[in-house]
């Protein structure tokens, strides 16, 4: 049986401050929150909307396995796999401690036409957002957050905000084949 603990991922500077990416198990699938660390705190700021086991196009991947890899010294990645319905979900979550930030790279597996496909994050921060179609921040305590979505295909995606939700889709999504979105997650 899959180890069903928590677990996460740190970019952290000499300072103290960085970012951190939590994962934990939500009924019958891994959720994530997207976490600011700073003053010995840890500031819930995003955390995925998922949806239900009969759903076939949930809010955000459902995410089904999770391994917590290292791709190279000192470099531990997050790589996880699920599916719903009749389509298979990936997504990879790399640190990226040179620029403070996470790399998020999502795949759907499609067989028919896709409901929905995305990404979608609640806003817990209570921050102030500035969003726009490829990129968005989020001030909060002085510390500024920024999401920049890939622009270039095969992944590139997209932002649709909300009062209280996020949304990263992809730019275009195909009735068949394989579906990806990349965005990165970063403190600038």
């Amino acid at each position: 049986m899959e180890d069903r603990s928590p677990a996460a991922l740190a970019v952290v500077n000499a300072d103290g401050i960085g970012l951190q990416v939590q994962f934990r198990w939500m009924k019958d699938r891994h959720s994530h929150t997207i976490n600011l660390l700073f003053e010995n705190r840890t500031i819930p700021v995003l955390e995925s909307l998922e949806g239900t086991d009969v759903e076939p196009w949930p809010e955000s991947p459902p995410l089904q396995q999770l391994s917590i890899e290292e791709l190279r010294p000192s470099t531990r990645a997050a790589l996880l796999v699920g599916m719903a319905g009749q389509s298979h979900w990936s997504m990879s979550v790399e640190p990226n401690p040179a620029e403070m930030e996470f790399q998020f790279d999502v795949a759907c597996r499609l067989r028919a036409a896709a409901g929905h496909l995305g990404t979608a994050y609640r806003l817990l921060s209570g921050g102030s957002v500035n969003a726009n179609m490829d990129s968005a921040t989020i001030d909060i305590d002085g510390r500024r957050l920024a999401i920049m979505c890939d622009r270039d295909p095969p992944a590139a995606s997209k932002i649709k905000e909300s009062s209280d939700v996020m949304r990263i889709e992809p730019k275009t999504i195909g009735s068949a084949g394989t579906t990806r979105w990349r965005y990165a997650v970063g403190l600038k």
